[in-house]
């Protein structure tokens, strides 16, 4: 859920293709989205000073190298 800010979240299937890209924008009232469980995920800060809170259910347990997905680059222009 976005507070404040511009916030992209993208979700993965487990080859690393885009399942769905979602730009949350609190001041154009678009202010959540719901992650499945065991979905790969990324959430890109797309404006300074953007503060989303997060939700789930049960303990964070962190990941070791072999539990995070490794897309390949993306050129970006900043």
């Amino acid at each position: 859920m976005i507070l404040r800010g511009k916030v992209r979240s993208t979700t993965y299937n487990d080859d690393g293709s885009i399942i769905e890209s979602v730009v949350l924008i609190h001041d154009d009232g678009v202010y959540g989205i719901d992650i499945p469980k065991n979905v790969w995920h990324r959430l890109e800060s797309l404006e300074p000073g953007s503060v989303i809170f997060e939700c789930k259910e049960g303990p964070f347990v962190p990941h070791e190298v072999e539990g995070i997905l490794e897309l390949k680059s993306e050129k970006r222009a900043f």
